[in-house]
């Protein structure tokens, strides 16, 4: 392994996994909403999938889109969809909220992210797309074969960018006390809706 060149890598995965992007502004947005506990398998989805995505761009996806670019359209317009479904569900939220009584009882109209939905969403996440085939070639000179470099990869991204996560998670669960206060369970739910279709935008124009 070129150490110099990890070194590089470690700067690049920390630059990139601290700074706001969809996956840190929903998971921060989400623990805000519903807690960091339940916001947990949202974190966790977000690492799996990404890591899959850092695997499949080490082993040729860059060039497989180039390839069959009819196939990376599919997966972004069934994405776009499912993203405006989730969107709406925020927006729903934001505009007519539960009852006070519901409320108090701890129900919401809306939920936090599975650990697949979190997962496939890095599919169509144009920051994680973007990390992940900018090292996948940017670094293609970290180890001799495409299975070292993935393995180097994969631990480096879990040992350094994995808690940039879990840091705007638990900023997003300090402000958990707020929400019982409607105002700011609207303003919340508005800010995840508002996150999800800007991603959404993203995608379409990507």
């Amino acid at each position: 392994m070129d150490i110099a060149l990890w070194f590089s890598l470690v700067g690049f995965v920390c630059a990139m996994s601290y700074t706001p992007g969809p996956n840190n502004l929903m998971v921060m947005s989400s623990s805000a909403l519903f807690g960091v506990r339940r916001t947990l398998p949202h974190w966790l989805g977000v690492n799996l999938g990404f890591n899959l995505l850092l695997i499949a761009s080490v082993f040729g996806l860059g060039e497989l889109v180039q390839r069959y670019p009819v196939a990376l359209l599919v997966v972004k317009l069934g994405g776009a969809l499912w993203l405006a479904w989730m969107a709406s569900q925020f927006v729903r939220a934001a505009i007519n909220p539960l009852p006070a009584a519901q409320r108090a009882e701890g129900k919401t109209r809306t939920r936090p992210f599975r650990v697949y939905e979190a997962a496939l969403f890095q599919i169509i996440n144009p920051k994680a797309l973007m990390m992940t085939i900018s090292a996948a070639g940017a670094y293609v000179a970290l180890a001799e074969t495409a299975p070292e470099r993935a393995l180097i990869m994969v631990v480096t991204f879990i040992m350094f960018g994995s808690p940039g996560g879990l840091a705007w998670m638990f900023a997003g669960g300090t402000l958990k006390r707020f929400m019982s206060d409607p105002r700011w369970a609207r303003i919340l739910n508005t800010v995840i809706a508002g996150t999800i279709l800007l991603t959404l935008l993203m995608v379409l124009l990507g």
